[in-house]
């Protein structure tokens, strides 16, 4: 019967959602910068504190994390502007090449899928980067509502504290603090290895002469939060790209053998390692959840689908009640 409830909670819950995403999405985006920014400032806060004479607070150091972050990602943003703004000068000689690729392939013997007025032979390129452009000068315009969220979330912070130490017993509380490392511990690591894949990215890709190498090595730092899909894009989207821009089997190939030693590396040994385990969620109950966000939020839906899916599971996991439910969706059967 309670998993019935919770199943029905679960359903109400993505109606919500789903009605609701001009205030969640935003919220749901600010929680996730959230808890990347105080797993890396309470990591920093130790080693800050135990080699200077002074203390520093948790609010003061969020609050400089929160700016050194909102500085960083300016600079980001100008330096994806500028690579796109200068592709976009390309797109003609891009267009070109794409077409003599589509042309190469309707010859040979894999023709069958390619046809006339094809999905394909729709393409162009001018609207496809002028497209990624706007979409991302609209997620920048909407970030400030989101700065805004995590300034509410750092205020909060201490008060929500105190609230939930008054209304749960002991051993809630206990069960709440072993929810939050978890969560934390999760975010600081996940962090860590992202970064690491966006930088191995941009560097392949810089030593390639890929003219996006800053984009993609932007894009892998967040297409790592969600495995498998966000994998096998940061090697896929490069590799075709690497085609389109230089028009031989050299540096696609080479590309494509490159990205995906360092998505193996850091994805099947560095995390695991790092983690002391795997995820260890369903892939299958990965993938439903991540069409379903998909559907609810879009593209951001399905970046926020596997972390909101682990912190689920950890929340799941860690009450009594609802374990078999975390088992379920576990990916071995076991916790």
């Amino acid at each position: 019967m309670k998993s019935s409830y919770i199943l029905l909670f679960f359903l109400f819950l993505f109606l919500i959602f789903y009605l609701g995403k001009f205030i969640f999405l935003p919220l749901f985006l600010a929680l996730f910068f959230y808890l990347i920014i105080k797993s890396v400032t309470n990591k920093l806060l130790l080693s800050i504190n135990s080699k200077l004479k002074f203390s520093l607070s948790k609010f003061n150091a969020m609050a400089i994390m929160l700016f050194t972050i909102s500085i960083f990602s300016y600079f980001l943003w100008i330096i994806l502007e500028l690579n796109i703004n200068a592709v976009l000068q390309k797109s003609n000689l891009y267009q070109v090449n794409f077409e003599k690729i589509l042309l190469y392939l309707s010859k040979k013997p894999f023709n069958l899928f390619m046809e006339e007025n094809d999905f394909f032979g729709s393409f162009d390129m001018l609207t496809i980067f002028s497209n990624i452009l706007n979409s991302l000068s609209s997620f920048a315009g909407n970030f400030a509502f989101v700065i805004i969220f995590i300034l509410f979330l750092i205020f909060e912070e201490n008060y929500l504290k105190k609230k939930m130490n008054s209304v749960l017993s002991s051993s809630n509380i206990k069960i709440l603090n072993k929810i939050n490392y978890d969560i934390f511990f999760y975010f600081q690591l996940k962090t860590i290895t992202s970064l690491l894949t966006g930088i191995f990215t941009f560097i392949i890709l810089f030593f390639l002469e890929n003219d996006l190498a800053p984009t993609f090595g932007i894009f892998s730092f967040f297409l790592n939060f969600i495995p498998f899909i966000g994998s096998l894009l940061s090697v896929l989207l490069p590799f075709i790209f690497s085609a389109v821009q230089f028009l031989n089997f050299f540096e696609p190939s080479l590309t494509f053998f490159l990205l995906l030693l360092i998505q193996i590396y850091i994805g099947n040994f560095l995390e695991p390692k790092l983690m002391g385990k795997t995820l260890n969620i369903s892939p299958l109950v990965m993938i439903i959840f991540l069409t379903i966000m998909g559907k609810i939020w879009g593209v951001a839906g399905m970046f926020l689908s596997v972390p909101l899916l682990v912190i689920i599971l950890i929340i799941l996991r860690n009450m009594k009640s609802t374990k078999k439910i975390a088992i379920i969706l576990s990916e071995r059967g076991e916790l």
